[in-house]
C-alpha cells in the first residue's frame, strides 16, 4: 500500500465517523493540536511509548486532509525532497 492509499483509506474512514464536517483551517489546528500531543511524549530526556502513535496522528491529519483537498501526497512529498535537495545546507551547517 503506498502512502495515497493510506491516505485515501484514512480519508473513508474519518468520513464514515462524520467527522469531515470542519474547514481546512480547524482540520489543520487538529494536526496542531496533535503536534502537541506528541511534545507531552517527550517532555523528559527519552521519548515515551505513545510517542510513535502521537507521530501517526499527526501523519493520518495530513493525509487526511491531503485527500480531502484532492492533493497526491505522494507527488507532493519527492516534489519537496528534490526542492530541499537542490537547496541544500543554504548556509546552515551540516
Amino acid at each position: 500500500m503506498n502512502i495515497n492509499d493510506i491516505a485515501e483509506k484514512n480519508y473513508q474512514w474519518v468520513e464514515s465517523m462524520g467527522w469531515h464536517n470542519k474547514s481546512v483551517l480547524e482540520a489543520l489546528a487538529l494536526v496542531a493540536s496533535e503536534v502537541g500531543e506528541a511534545i507531552n511524549e517527550c517532555r523528559h530526556e527519552e521519548p515515551t511509548p505513545a510517542f510513535k502513535e502521537e507521530l501517526a496522528d499527526i501523519i493520518l491529519r495530513v493525509l487526511d486532509i491531503a485527500h480531502w483537498q484532492g492533493i497526491n501526497i505522494e507527488d507532493a512529498i519527492l516534489a519537496k525532497m528534490q526542492v530541499n535537495q537542490e537547496r541544500g545546507t543554504r548556509g546552515r551547517l551540516k
